[in-house]
């Protein structure tokens, strides 16, 4: 949900008298009116707008799906009432929002539809109603109102006015158009920018032509991305996947694909990266996973590897180059002059310790350009405590890389 749809879903001020314009009917009888319209018995609301969102209100049994517009992903939620579930890509987890209005106040339309549609909110939570009446909007016949809304910041009024203009169809009381604008006080910029979204359809559809389980929640958990799903991503890439296996132990320690944010696909770059976990501490539930101990990125050009950025340092870091025989053929190992004692520590006094910072090896494995990298995860004594970061380790862990087959990948 973009911001402004927040800003107006977000203000829930007291409802006031609502101003005429000239039509028959006031504000408060036709919001009436399009509650009704939405609501007829074993049908479906069905709206779709001009940026591709599309939205599906079942309103009799409170059960809502929409689909994002291009611009924002295209990602779908789904509604119970007014609990709202939504996958967030970033941290490739479904989340879980409960919506409904706190406090004593409630919204013109009090029922957890108006969260779905951009015209439906405006109607149910702007503070003031302003009836234009019939007029013409895009070539066509229109029914449009004006929903108003003070903007505050930090509690005060800014002397803004968020204005939501819905479009409603004449003879259904349907939404057509919904437009977001802001009126600022004189000689002040607004905001807001304009923003219109078209309904292309407006329609009820037949509850009984939905297919079953359309509105589960299982529609948003399908969007998470597994191990295996992001792996399969390689191929468009045309790389070919190489990895360590989701978990991969030796002498040296034990790494695993953490169950999310483990493989990374970058079309922009053409690369992907697999980020893997040193396990360390008992088993069970006192080991602790150290996050980014290896990481595995996968190109179709070595050219295109860097160093690691380290936040604490600008610029290039110094470096030790070493050609290393791996898998049959030459390869580079680039060593870091620094420590883990040179990045500083936040509290206390930092223990000196001889674990390089870094270390990460490029070679070829039949046309892919792989890049090892190893980072120092120090104990409080100062003492290394992530084997692979040593020329011995990463070449061990280059020769057992292993490709991946995608046919045998599970969907």
């Amino acid at each position: 949900m973009t911001g402004w749809r927040y800003a107006l879903a977000g203000v829930l001020l007291a409802v006031v008298a609502a101003c005429g314009g000239g039509g028959e009917e006031s504000g408060e009888e036709i919001v009436e009116r399009v509650a009704d319209a939405v609501d007829e018995p074993g049908m479906v609301y069905h709206v779709v707008g001009d940026d591709n969102s599309e939205v599906w209100i079942d309103v009799e049994n409170e059960k809502f799906r929409r689909r994002e517009a291009t611009s924002d992903g295209e990602l779908t939620s789904v509604g119970d009432g007014w609990d709202r579930y939504t996958y967030d890509p970033f941290e490739n987890q479904v989340f879980v929002q409960d919506a409904n209005p706190e406090g004593p106040i409630r919204p013109r339309i009090d029922h957890p539809m108006v969260l779905w549609v951009e015209a439906l909110g405006a109607l149910a939570f702007g503070q003031e109603l302003e009836v234009i009446g019939d007029t013409v909007a895009d070539g066509r016949a229109v029914l449009a109102l004006n929903a108003r809304t003070p903007v505050t910041q930090g509690g005060e009024l800014s002397g803004a006015t968020l204005v939501g203009r819905v479009e409603l169809d004449p003879e259904t009381y349907l939404p057509l158009a919904f437009e977001l604008s802001e009126e600022a006080p004189a000689g002040a910029t607004p905001s807001q920018e304009r923003e219109r979204i078209r309904y292309t359809t407006s329609e009820l559809i037949r509850r009984d032509d939905i297919p079953e389980g359309f509105f589960d929640q299982a529609v948003v958990d399908g969007q998470v991305l597994t191990t295996e799903e992001s792996l399969r991503k390689l191929g468009d890439l045309g790389l070919t996947p190489y990895w360590l296996d989701e978990v991969y132990e030796s002498q040296l320690g034990r790494l695993e694909l953490p169950p999310i944010d483990a493989v990374v696909v970058d079309s922009t770059t053409n690369m992907a990266e697999l980020h893997y976990a040193l396990i360390v501490g008992a088993g069970g539930d006192g080991a602790q996973p150290l996050l980014d101990a290896v990481v595995v990125r996968l190109a179709r050009d070595p050219n295109g590897f860097v160093q690691p950025i380290i936040p604490e340092f600008a610029g290039p870091l110094p470096e030790d180059t070493k050609d290393v025989e791996v898998r049959g053929v030459t390869g580079t190992l680039f060593t870091s002059f620094l420590t883990p004692f040179d990045l500083g520590c936040d509290t206390g006094e930092c223990p000196p310790t001889n674990a390089r910072l870094y270390r990460r090896l490029v070679f070829l494995i039949d046309g892919t350009a792989v890049q090892l990298e190893s980072f120092a995860r120090v104990a409080a004594t100062g003492d290394e405590l992530n084997g692979y970061n040593t020329e011995f380790g990463l070449v061990a862990l280059g020769e057992t890389m292993m490709e991946v087959s995608l046919e045998e990948v599970s969907p």
